[in-house]
């Protein structure tokens, strides 16, 4: 369809006046005029769609739903309707709708519906009747629009996470929610996460009073404080978030204390109240939760709000975190940070759950908040081997078992490779990750204290790296970020032209320290 000329417009597209169109007549009447072809992409939510758009089959092309894991399916059709194609997106380990642990209404068809499937020789009418009742009740009776999705459309996996600029941030959701099945770009020598602290924890004995954290709030504006006394273009976004709503607005209340009596610190909130990146919002926010799906920042502040009581006593209640379904919640909180995590808590970790203790997989929300707050400790005080025994022990694969991890034993090939390097005068670092951008080695350039130099032994092997073109070319510019210069050593090379191949090898090792120093 073409675009009609302009004055076959002027009709529809006034603003003001006896004449003026509600925007549900502008979309009705501009569609035959190329209303469509004019603005082919409409960003809007379910409830806006329903009010402006007419009511029409295959008025869009395509449908995309993001966070529809978040979404009830009565609020989707509408929109269902309204497109030719529907294209689902959403993460099955976060959370729910709002209303996910309400009950629902049953109709009068629920009584009279027992999922007995009809007799052989009932009739087609018969047939077709309990197909439709069934398929009714499929849709009524799910969660949410992802969930029906995954049982009927065909679906797959996104298995590159490239939010976090540090793998410890997003290393506890990938081995305890998703299998170890997330591939994640960036390396940085033990070294530099020891100095980044990528998660920090600011352990206290704060008592926990009227579902609040007095003590942690208190903590959490003074955390905010020293980050904010960084001139404004050095202040990373920082994002609140607690484990229930009074304590958000305790946070909130101690923020607007303390710019009450702080004239430098008040002027810092506002501008980070006001705070806009590339056209986006990007200001400070207290948030509880339930509330921080879909919101990133480069640093997270958690009060984890529990503690115990005035009697000392330690109650394992959680909240919303200690529900069925809790686990999805920590998982969405834990991963909104790109550049850092700070934990503020008051909880006795042993006494949050027992597998600590007892060395079993997590099986309740309690087990993976327990277990995450140990993992954040390990990190915080660079227990690193730690903390990778820990993640082996709470890997979950996609059966919901745990899985039995095992540390391969080294090759001939690569074990002498990193110790020809050795005679060159470097240390090796090996890589106990096993994704896309998994590396033999690496070597710590000693002056800048990241990766100079990325040695893999023969052509990687992953599911995403089946293509030439993603092993060859997609996978290196995308290590390059973290690791400038890669070199891959050929085994067939090393027994049967091994001067050559050695020759190869220093020099390019060479190669990268130079063009480090120049740079």
């Amino acid at each position: 369809m073409r675009i009609r000329r302009t004055s076959d417009w002027e009709d529809i597209t006034r603003l003001t006046g006896q004449r003026a169109r509600r925007l549900r007549e502008f979309i009705d009447l501009g569609t035959p005029l190329g209303l469509m072809q004019l603005r082919p992409i409409w960003l809007m939510n379910p409830d806006v769609a329903s009010r402006v758009l007419p009511l029409k089959s295959a008025l869009f092309d395509s449908v995309i739903y993001d966070e529809a894991s978040q979404m009830p399916v009565e609020h989707a059709l509408p929109t269902l309707f309204r497109g030719a194609i529907s294209i689902i997106s959403g993460d099955e380990k976060q959370m729910p709708p709002t209303s996910f642990f309400s009950s629902k209404v049953e109709s009068d068809e629920a009584e009279a519906f027992d999922g007995e499937m009809p007799e052989e020789d009932a009739s087609e009418e018969e047939r077709d009747a309990f197909e439709e009742t069934w398929n009714r009740r499929e849709i009524k009776d799910c969660p949410d629009l992802l969930q029906l999705s995954r049982t009927n459309l065909p679906n797959s996996t996104l298995q590159i996470h490239y939010r976090s600029a540090y793998r410890e941030l997003i290393g506890f959701s990938n081995a305890c929610f998703y299998g170890n099945n997330l591939s994640v770009p960036v390396r940085h020598p033990e070294a530099t996460v020891r100095h980044a602290r990528p998660i920090e924890v600011i352990q206290l004995n704060s008592t926990y009073v009227d579902q609040t954290n007095p003590g942690e709030a208190k903590r959490v504006v003074e955390v905010l404080a020293e980050m904010w006394k960084l001139p404004p273009t050095q202040r990373p976004s920082v994002g609140v978030v607690t484990f229930n709503r009074k304590q958000a607005d305790l946070v909130e209340d101690e923020l607007e204390k303390r710019a009450e009596e702080d004239a430098d610190f008040r002027e810092a909130y506002r501008q980070e109240s006001e705070r806009v990146e590339g056209g986006e919002d990007m200001g400070v926010f207290v948030k509880n939760v339930e509330n921080v799906q879909g919101d990133e920042r480069d640093v997270i502040v958690f009060s984890t709000t529990f503690g115990r009581n005035s009697q000392g006593t330690f109650r394992r209640g959680f909240g919303v975190l200690g529900q069925k379904g809790g686990e999805r919640r920590l998982n969405v909180a834990v991963t909104r940070a790109r550049q850092k995590i700070v934990l503020v808590t008051s909880m006795p970790v042993a006494e949050v759950s027992d597998i600590l203790s007892t060395h079993r997989p997590p099986a309740t929300p309690r087990d993976f908040l327990q277990g995450y707050l140990e993992y954040a400790r390990t990190i915080s005080s660079a227990e690193f081997a730690n903390s990778r025994s820990l993640l082996r022990r709470m890997t979950v694969r996609r059966d919901g078992k745990a899985a039995q991890q095992s540390q391969q034993a080294e090759d001939g090939f690569s074990q002498s490779v990193a110790e020809f390097v050795g005679t060159l005068g470097w240390k090796v670092s090996k890589s106990p990750d096993d994704d896309a951008f998994g590396l033999d080695f690496a070597i710590e350039d000693p002056k800048t204290g990241l990766f100079a130099i990325g040695i893999e032994c023969d052509a990687p092997r992953h599911e995403l790296l089946a293509s030439a073109r993603a092993r060859e070319v997609w996978r290196p510019s995308v290590l390059r970020r973290a690791v400038p210069k890669i070199h891959r050593v050929s085994s067939h090379a090393w027994y049967h032209t091994p001067e050559e191949e050695r020759q190869r090898l220093g020099d390019a090792i060479a190669f990268a320290f130079q063009r480090q120093e120049a740079a």
